[in-house]
């Protein structure tokens, strides 16, 4: 019925417990509890993240709703480099849907280290899931491993027309031909290799995928410092060696902007709030994004997000 609750009694409680029991790790490990706002004047510049524009009543544009509190919380790192969290609510348009929603629950944290960071991070996300699951500590593989182990090729040294073939078998060669490398690792990855993904961190993802993680070289190739935490097929958290340098930043909104120019979708201001942070100063730090409804589901083993969601359908 309409506007009736989606989630059970029992999941109202699991979501509680996952919820405290989440705040209790993070307390224990000295982080800070933030609130942040979910209105800002600049939306994350990633290509395939779609916002939500505010306007008053007189319809005047006031900002966008948040895909992620990254902004302020980076921004409140560059003044107080102390370890932060954030849980809150999130917003992505055109991501309803049995596995996504428009507006959702995320955990959003950053640690200021200079000693290993990326290193750290990774212990850090497999401690969590230790500790507040039963899925026992996520086993870290290298996205190069996990791509050569399905495609045979190596992901750092490839150019889209390697990949097309392997794109025409689930897109069509028409459509796969149209279709650039990063659109092409994100369609391959995500149909044939996620699923495979049981408690894993992948780890070292391939440049062009580098969002706002740091360049590193291992084995002799650049790679992005980026992890992502994989439970049961579904990807649950998404982590960074954070890029503290303010010109490469600058350089990597202006791909963004240029890549949904080539893309045609909406172009987006420039978040220049946080180039303001990082010519102020960004301490060395990772950050993690988890999506607590994904954790909860998977910690849950129900179907579909919206059986863990309080409402649904209501936006």
């Amino acid at each position: 019925m309409m506007g009736r609750p989606t989630a059970s009694i029992n999941m109202l409680e699991a979501r509680a417990s996952l919820l405290a029991k989440l705040r209790s790790f993070f307390e224990a490990r000295e982080s800070l509890e933030v609130d942040v706002p979910v209105i800002a004047t600049a939306p994350a510049s990633d290509p395939w993240l779609d916002s939500f524009t505010v306007h008053d009543p007189a319809g005047i544009h006031i900002g966008y709703l948040l895909t992620s509190p990254e902004t302020y919380l980076k921004r409140l790192l560059s003044k107080y480099p102390y370890p932060l969290h954030s849980i809150g609510k999130a917003y992505r348009a055109n991501e309803d849907g049995p596995q996504h929603a428009v507006e959702f629950t995320m955990l959003e944290w950053y640690r200021p280290t200079a000693k290993r960071p990326f290193e750290e991070m990774i212990c850090e996300i497999q401690d969590l899931i230790e500790t507040l699951t039963e899925f026992g500590r996520p086993e870290v593989v290298s996205y190069r491993d996990l791509f050569i182990s399905v495609f045979g090729l190596n992901p750092h040294d490839i150019e889209a027309n390697d990949l097309v073939h392997f794109a025409s078998d689930l897109l069509g060669s028409k459509a796969a031909a149209t279709m650039d490398l990063d659109s092409l690792l994100n369609v391959l990855f995500a149909t044939k290799v996620e699923s495979q993904l049981v408690n894993h961190i992948v780890i070292d993802f391939p440049v062009i995928q580098s969002a706002l993680a740091r360049i590193g070289i291992v084995d002799g190739e650049s790679v992005a410092k980026r992890a992502e935490l994989y439970i049961a097929g579904s990807e649950i958290a998404s982590g960074y060696y954070e890029l503290s340098d303010v010109v490469e930043q600058s350089e990597r909104f202006e791909m963004d902007h240029q890549r949904r120019e080539a893309l045609h979708r909406p172009t987006l201001p420039t978040d220049k709030a946080l180039l303001n942070a990082l010519t102020t100063g960004l301490p060395e730090s990772y950050g993690v994004a988890l999506g607590v409804d994904r954790l909860l589901k998977v910690v849950t083993n129900v179907r579909t997000l919206s059986e863990c969601m309080t409402f649904t359908g209501h936006l």
